[in-house]
């Protein structure tokens, strides 16, 4: 079974998780076998007509499925599920129509409250490509619940507990007035959300997702935000498209049950490999721009995909 393993000393975790050695590998990067190796293709697991080859749905949005959830066979921790993005192999995100990006956003909320209601938390998140850590190309997300997160999400929390304390006020909300303010790292700005590069990019043209509407919890994202979110989550996932010509890449989201935390989302595209200083002192060197010079190169092509979207689709 997978479990937790903290540093002695400075009590960083790592996951020990060995069965996930032995999953599907059709990128020959992730577990290290090459896809190549056996003369005969393997369907892929995540295609329609190949249903019996994955556990039983936990959830799909039809018989004739759009989007698939299903647990993971090989979990890394917890709980642990597959969000499919569609039937189609090769198409993800950016790729897709308005209404599928909405169906695999009510997919996300559709599961959380199974957890939520636990008293797990939740995590979302996607790897696109072998850098970014899928094994299976064919689009999806997952979707990870323990009884609580250690690492970041834990330092967030605390974090954003003290910020409170000190302040009285919750830090996403003041940091989307203050760049704002600035306007020199916001990417986009949409009626409920702004895209925006932190100020302390770990890694170059990394983007956080914000929503303007305080709330904790991203299970309780109402209608109207919902069909935003799909047009600015496809906006980005392009800008990464249109200017690295489709780069692997991660997102996740970070959402809490309580106060006074701030649902958000977090994107980066794989542009470098991590060096001595990264894994030996945990230092994040971001090279390729600065974070204002990053927005305002990712805010041409973000503009330019939430805008034709809008077009397509009318303005909620």
């Amino acid at each position: 079974m997978s479990h937790f393993i903290f540093d002695e000393l400075t009590n960083i975790p790592t996951i020990l998780a060995t069965d996930r050695v032995n999953r599907d590998d059709q990128t020959g990067v992730v577990v290290g076998k090459n896809p190549q190796q056996d003369n005969k293709p393997k369907p892929c697991v995540f295609c329609k007509g190949s249903e019996n080859l994955t556990p039983p749905a936990s959830y799909q949005d039809a018989d004739n499925w759009n989007v698939r959830v299903f647990p993971n066979k090989y979990p890394i921790i917890g709980e642990h599920e597959i969000i499919v993005h569609s039937p189609d192999h090769d198409k993800d995100i950016e790729d897709l129509p308005h209404e599928q990006n909405v169906k695999i956003v009510r997919a996300m909320l559709a599961r959380m409250p199974n957890y939520t209601s636990q008293n797990k938390e939740v995590l979302i998140f996607n790897n696109k490509g072998g850098r970014a850590g899928a094994s299976i190309m064919h689009p999806h997300s997952q979707l990870v619940a323990i009884k609580g997160f250690p690492g970041i999400i834990e330092h967030e929390k605390n974090s954003a507990l003290k910020y409170f304390n000190i302040h009285n006020a919750c830090y996403w909300c003041d940091l989307v007035s203050e760049e704002l303010k600035e306007a020199k790292r916001v990417v986009f700005e949409s009626k409920h959300f702004v895209l925006l590069v932190p100020l302390a990019s770990r890694w170059s043209y990394e983007m956080i997702l914000v929503p303007k509407e305080h709330r904790p919890n991203f299970e309780y994202i109402p209608e109207v935000e919902i069909n935003d979110f799909a047009q600015i989550l496809k906006a980005a996932c392009y800008a990464y498209t249109k200017l690295f010509d489709r780069p692997d890449r991660n997102y996740w989201v970070h959402t809490q049950k309580f106060d006074p935390f701030h649902w958000h989302m977090g994107l980066i595209p794989q542009l470098k490999v991590l060096g001595g200083l990264e894994l030996g002192a945990g230092i994040w060197i971001s090279d390729r721009a600065t974070p204002e010079d990053a927005a305002q190169k990712l805010s041409i092509p973000v503009r330019e995909c939430y805008e034709r979207e809008k077009t397509s689709i009318g303005n909620y």
